[in-house]
């Protein structure tokens, strides 16, 4: 394996890593999660793997189809007046499409400069299965949000697990730089902008208040 650059193929129906992978993927980021670097090992951070680790979101579509739906079950005050599901659903999809893609495009154009050009593979593979990983272990949070209709007690919990994935993520960043805390919070801090920006820009575009 190699983290120099991601050149190379492009994600192929042929490419697609399989359920044993993806869960090999899940271990392996669950590792850096508590703070244990053998689980980059466990990445496939060569050219190929960089961009099969896009399928990373793919994987997490059902757990965050059911984020949308918790939101517009439970989160929306108001019901939305002439506006089909369909546009509702595609705006949030888009909206985590964007949120998902846009901090990797910053990345990628701003490594060299930040200094992070050797380290921008594993980086990127680590986080894209890193966010599908926690986005299933959140979806037990989002089922009992969703069963009992936004009960203070489940939100508490909801807030508090979220905190705790953000947290995760910290730890998964800092282990894929080599352990550097102070750019895994930066990087964080860029995804979280960039979420907010992209939820933001699919609220103009549609009318729809999405957070």
């Amino acid at each position: 394996m190699t983290s120099s650059s991601p050149d190379g193929s492009r994600l192929t129906p042929e490419s697609t890593p399989s359920l044993s992978e993806i869960l090999d993927y899940f271990r392996g980021t669950f590792q850096m999660m508590a703070g244990r670097s053998e689980g980059l090992r466990r990445l496939d951070l060569s050219a190929d793997g960089f961009w099969t680790s896009f399928f990373a979101i793919l994987v997490a579509l059902p757990p965050m189809a059911l984020s949308w739906i918790e939101f517009e079950g439970v989160q929306r005050e108001a019901p939305v007046a002439d506006t089909g599901a369909a546009l509702i659903y595609t705006a949030h999809a888009l909206a985590d499409v964007l949120a998902w893609i846009v901090p990797v495009i910053l990345l990628m154009a701003l490594a060299k400069w930040i200094g992070l050009q050797r380290k921008i593979v594993p980086l990127v593979v680590a986080t894209n299965w890193g966010n599908a990983f926690l986005a299933w272990i959140m979806m037990p949070v989002e089922l009992l949000v969703l069963a009992t209709g936004g009960a203070q007690a489940a939100t508490t919990i909801a807030v508090i697990a979220s905190l705790a994935a953000l947290a995760f993520m910290v730890r998964l960043i800092s282990v894929s730089l080599g352990n550097d805390l102070k750019a895994a919070v930066a990087i964080t801090l860029l995804m979280m902008i960039a979420s907010v920006f992209s939820y933001g820009l699919m609220s103009d575009l549609t009318g729809l208040s999405l957070i």
